[in-house]
């Protein structure tokens, strides 16, 4: 572009001189340097060729109406008025001259923005907030010809200087509340500041600073320059300024998402293989000390624990090593503080500010904000901080994620520890049930034994290694019928019932190594209703309730024939007594009245038999360590023995029924006194070959070919008995427990020896 200068080019017919102004050349069209342009041109010819681009003055006498394009002039001066010519060529000269410096100008800033487009390219391909920083000030050095500059960046505690290069800059924190730089920031205003000195709210850390332009990068921070002139910026500093700022915003967001993407990205990468990490937990215990220990590592939580739901209380079980010891506590579910809304609700809580949170019932006080997740019906994770706002919604977002794993695997250990221990019960019952118990499949008609539990071992004799594997029934089910086989036993063996997912109660009999029992048989499939061919056999032994209702039968064939006798043997003697005293109202032979007598005396007797046979049905009640010579003493006392005697050899001391035993010595010496005599002797001693006692008399004895049935009811050799004596004996001694034989005496008379065992 050419140099403009202060010159006027004046029409070769203007004669006059004109002054116009100091600094103003005069130049006639003959005189015309063809390397300089005009502030000016004055012309008196209205048809005169005019520049097109230099202001034009028309100095003529012509009447303006007969100017042909009156818009080539910039101003019409009538000729002869050199006093306005002069005024209005110094004022077209001027407005020159501004509208020329506004140009170059707007060239000089059109050439800084132009740079600064180009200087961008660098600055947004940047990688990081340092280098992104580093940038940006080199292009408010290079390009805008800054000095001095800094990028101030916020913090939760006030502001940072991250990038600068200005010397004897501070670090910070600066006060966010404080002088321009603070205004910048909370406001997101920018300031042109002339003289720091007089400004009204401008605090300059350095008094040599006299000048500043300060603009905001979007939230994050703020873009300083200062100079030590005064006024040394201008609005086109401040334009290009805020346009380098907001360069810098949008590619600090970009590096910013790109960082959160980056290391989110990582950080999901890490919570799964810390999910995976969780999922080898074994028990509740370590699951959830590993979970804590992973929110510490990939969270960044520092202040967590877990509380696990026990009898509506919350009870911590896990907590960050950096916690206070008591920096969690047991709370009632009644609390109504977060984690017990959390639990009762099944929603995430995030409290930005516990001290204006209505739920917020901080364990202490300097908790101010958490984090509350909970861990599907079986505990609660919480974090907390000690500044307000710590957690962001991608934090309970992440820690949602990572929660709902640690709620599956709580679950897998829960299930699998309610299996152990079901299984473990299950065992434990197995093997301490009181009955005999087998677990076994059905295969093809064979029952293959699986487990056994050591009464089945005991009680049917065989070794769970040896029946291993082997079908069952081949060892312990009948070949044919046996005797006194239970009527309701199906034909096909119960145990096969559970191929079918059957189970079945009923009384079997099955084979032991010792012979045949009897047993109350519980089969139960292992699912019911399905055929999966496994389950479960219990064996009750019911041998010896069976023995005591074929007892129970016996006896009752022994009432029936207690009846027979009552209704036979009573009868006799009760006829002799009544036809007796008949014959004696008719005859008044006193005789008859001795008879009669001797028949009420026989039915005396037998009442007695009678009823001493009756307590046959009694049990023995409780026993006792007695003195053997007390009670025989007492038993004889008791009896009708006439003129016989009793001696007590040995002193002997045995467990049993006091008054039972007395029965039975009684019913002996009857016995001894009816068979040998009123004056026999009756000697009870100890026996020396076994535990027990003897009583023997000095009689006749018993014949060896009778021995055996003295004891059977009904059997008697004198005909003033019914023969119940000594089979009442027999029923006394077996309620004991005693055998009971008969055998000849020192002096042949008739000993009876019991074996009391203890």
């Amino acid at each position: 572009m050419q140099t403009t200068e202060n010159i006027v080019f004046v029409d070769d017919a203007l004669a006059d001189e004109f002054d116009f102004g100091a600094g103003v050349r005069v130049i006639r069209e003959d005189d015309r340097e063809t390397t300089s342009m005009p502030g000016c041109v004055v012309v008196s010819d209205p048809g005169a060729s005019v520049p097109s681009d230099v202001p034009v003055v028309l100095y003529t006498d012509a009447d303006p109406s007969e100017v042909s394009n009156p818009n080539r002039f910039d101003a019409y001066v009538p000729a002869g008025d050199r006093e306005a010519l002069e005024t209005q060529v110094r004022w077209t000269l001027a407005r020159h001259e501004q509208q020329t410096s506004e140009e170059t100008e707007r060239v000089a800033e059109n050439t800084r923005l132009k740079q600064l487009y180009e200087g961008t390219t660098s600055l947004v391909m940047a990688q990081t907030v340092e280098e992104l920083f580093e940038r940006g000030l080199d292009l408010a050095d290079r390009i805008l010809e800054f000095d001095n500059t800094s990028i101030i960046v916020a913090n939760s505690d006030g502001l940072y200087i991250r990038a600068s290069n200005c010397r004897n800059e501070i670090e910070g924190p600066i006060p966010p509340d404080k002088g321009v730089l603070g205004s910048t920031y909370q406001n997101a205003r920018s300031y042109l500041v002339g003289d720091v000195h007089s400004h009204p709210i401008a605090e300059p850390r350095d008094p040599s600073f006299r000048s500043a332009v300060s603009v905001p990068i979007g939230d994050i921070g703020v873009f300083q320059a200062i100079s030590n002139q005064t006024d040394a910026y201008d609005e086109t500093d401040l334009r290009l300024a805020e346009l380098l700022a907001s360069y810098i915003a949008g590619t600090h967001t970009r590096i910013e998402t790109e960082k959160q993407v980056r290391q989110g990205r990582e950080q999901i990468e890490r919570l799964h293989h810390g999910a995976a990490r969780l999922a080898a937990a074994t028990t509740l215990e370590e699951l959830f000390e590993r979970t804590v220990h992973v929110t510490d590592d990939i969270l960044d939580f520092n202040l967590s624990y877990i509380g696990v739901v026990e009898d509506d209380h919350i009870v911590p079980m896990a907590i960050s090593s950096d916690a206070p010891e008591d920096g969690a506590k047991r709370i009632s579910l009644d609390d109504g503080g977060v984690a017990a809304k959390t639990h009762l609700t099944g929603e995430t809580k995030l409290v930005s500010d516990m001290a204006t949170d209505s739920d917020a019932k901080p364990v202490k006080q300097m908790y101010r904000s958490g984090l509350s997740v909970p861990i599907g019906d079986i505990a609660v994770f919480q974090a907390t901080s000690y500044v307000p706002n710590a957690f962001s919604q991608r934090d309970a977002e992440l820690t949602e994620l990572l929660m709902d794993h640690v709620s599956v695997t709580a679950e897998r250990i829960r299930a699998e520890r309610n299996l152990r221990d079901e299984r473990d019960r299950l065992g434990a019952l197995f093997e301490h049930i009181s009955d005999a118990a087998v677990a076994y499949t059905v295969c093809d008609d064979s029952v293959e034994v699986t487990e056994t539990n050591q009464v089945f071992e005991e009680m049917f004799g065989y070794r769970a290694d040896d029946i291993a594997d082997t079908n069952l029934l081949s060892r312990i089910c009948p070949v044919g019928p046996t005797s006194d086989q239970p009527n309701e036993e199906p034909a096909t063996p119960p145990e096969l019932l559970v191929g079918r997912g059957e189970s079945y109660q009923g009384e079997v009999r099955r084979q032991t190594k010792n012979g045949f029992r009897d047993f109350i048989l519980n089969v139960v499939p292992l699912s019911p209703g399905e055929e999966r061919g496994a389950g479960y056999a219990i064996y009750t032994d019911i041998t010896h309730r069976k023995a005591r209702e074929l007892e129970l039968e016996r006896q009752n064939e022994r009432l029936e024939e207690f009846a027979n006798i009552v209704s036979h043997d009573l009868r006799n003697p009760l006829g002799v007594a009544r036809g007796n005293l008949e014959l004696a109202r008719e005859t008044g032979d006193d005789d008859r009245f001795d008879t009669a007598a001797n028949a009420l005396d026989r039915m005396e007797v037998l009442i007695d038999d009678l009823l001493s046979l009756a307590r046959r049905g009694q049990l023995v009640g409780d026993t006792a360590s007695v003195s053997l010579e007390r009670i025989a003493k007492r038993a004889w006392m008791t009896t009708e023995t006439s003129d016989a005697t009793l001696e007590v050899a040995d002193s002997v001391t045995i467990d049993a029924d006091p008054d039972r035993l007395a029965e039975l010595l009684a019913n002996l010496f009857r016995n001894a006194v009816k068979h040998a005599g009123d004056d026999v002797q009756v000697t009870v001693g100890k026996r020396d070959d076994c535990a027990g006692f003897y009583v023997e008399d000095d009689g006749p004895g018993i014949e060896p070919d009778r021995r055996r049935d003295v004891f059977q009811p009904g059997e008697t050799s004198g005909n003033d008995g019914i023969g119940y004596g000594l089979a009442i004996v027999q029923s006394i001694a077996d309620a004991h427990g005693w055998t009971c034989i008969v055998t000849d005496g020192k002096t042949g008379g008739a000993r009876f020896e019991f074996e009391t065992g203890r």
